[in-house]
């Protein structure tokens, strides 16, 4: 990819509900998948009691629900820091999963989970900015989104309280400072203005050096910046789903984003992005290596009388490898549902004779 932002192609949303998704039971929220190795996967989330909860999975097989405790880091004083969810993590060294959230007052916190163990989590401080010999205490607004590479660098962005992009690395086990990378930016009467980013970031690294970043954008559409080994690319848009306009069903018209993205990749040339539709079907898109694809639809959970079930919580995705994408959200029905990829999407016997795999249906 060389930083340019294709058009979207997009076409009216498709009303056919696949059988991509299979229930994983209810009480549990805020889903977080990590890749911990090929055919292994780590899925965490909070239970109804703030615990928090993990499964793993390996060759197929899901492990029991284990339960690690309410988070909390411990602080300066007798005191622990809690920690709000949504929980962002990434792959560790030998298996583990380094996790990374936020506190109340907006300190980024981080524990490690080994061996579906974790101890307590430390308070790595909130990003500042200097005037002066003052260091002001910008925060985190949101959850950081990261990216992991060889060699144990992680790459963390956040969203300032101000709205400002924020990078740091971690490098052999010390930390950089945080690095303001600017605004976001919106197109509004025909000119580019800053404006504040979201708080909800995603992050994915599309091979050794390279580096996107999506949000969802004030206009409700998918937006993305770029590192191509070099260099940041401004914020571009790649553009809306489109549906049939109520008023004139000829025409089609952008319909926003239903919530922020979820980003994984599994090699240099292949990004997939998620996110909630506007009526609370699963959008995907991905990019080729030459081109994106058009927003496409994963449909929804059905009940037992084919009627489907809205989408409502936020989307997790993780790659362990080609061709492998595995998809986490919560619906209405306070169910939380899984759907993967190895080469098309439908694996129920009927839907596949069908010929209802491939990349779901054209948004």
């Amino acid at each position: 990819m060389d930083g340019s932002l294709p058009a979207s192609a997009a076409a009216p949303e498709s009303r056919r509900q696949g059988n991509y998704w299979s229930s994983l039971g209810p009480g549990l929220y805020c889903p977080l998948a990590v890749a911990t190795g090929p055919g292994r996967l780590a899925l965490f989330a909070r239970s109804a009691d703030g615990d928090l909860v993990c499964r793993r999975q390996e060759s197929g097989e899901w492990s029991a629900l284990v339960s690690l405790g309410v988070p909390r880091a411990a602080g300066g004083s007798s005191s622990a820091i809690p920690l709000d969810w949504q929980l962002s993590g990434c792959a560790g060294d030998g298996g583990t999963v380094l996790l990374f959230g936020r506190s109340p007052d907006g300190e980024l916190l981080h524990g490690r989970v080994g061996a579906d163990r974790t101890g307590d989590f430390e308070c790595l401080g909130a990003p500042a900015a200097i005037a002066g010999d003052v260091a002001i205490p910008l925060g985190v607004a949101g959850p950081p989104a990261l990216c992991a590479a060889a060699g144990g660098r992680v790459d963390l962005f956040a969203t300032a309280y101000d709205g400002q992009l924020l990078h740091a690395t971690l490098r052999q086990g010390t930390w950089s400072g945080f690095a303001p990378l600017g605004l976001g930016r919106a197109r509004l009467g025909g000119t580019d203005h800053p404006v504040p980013l979201p708080a909800a970031l995603a992050a994915c690294r599309c091979g050794r050096e390279r580096m996107a970043l999506f949000v969802r954008g004030a206009a409700g559409d998918l937006v993305m910046k770029w590192w191509d080994g070099t260099g940041w690319s401004d914020w571009g848009s790649l553009g809306s789903p489109e549906l049939p306009d109520p008023l004139y069903p000829v025409v089609n018209a952008p319909a926003p984003l239903g919530g922020p993205p979820a980003a994984c990749s599994w090699g240099p040339q292949r990004i997939d992005v998620f996110a909630r539709g506007a009526g609370g079907s699963m959008l995907h898109r991905h990019w080729s290596g030459d081109a994106w694809s058009p927003f496409t639809s994963l449909g929804m959970p059905v009940t037992g009388d084919m009627e489907p079930i809205p989408f409502s919580g936020g989307v997790a995705a993780c790659s362990w490898g080609a061709p492998r994408l595995d998809v986490f959200a919560r619906a209405l029905d306070g169910n939380l549902y899984h759907a993967w990829f190895d080469g098309r999407w439908d694996h129920d016997a009927r839907g596949a004779a069908r010929g209802e795999g491939g990349e779901g249906d054209r948004y």
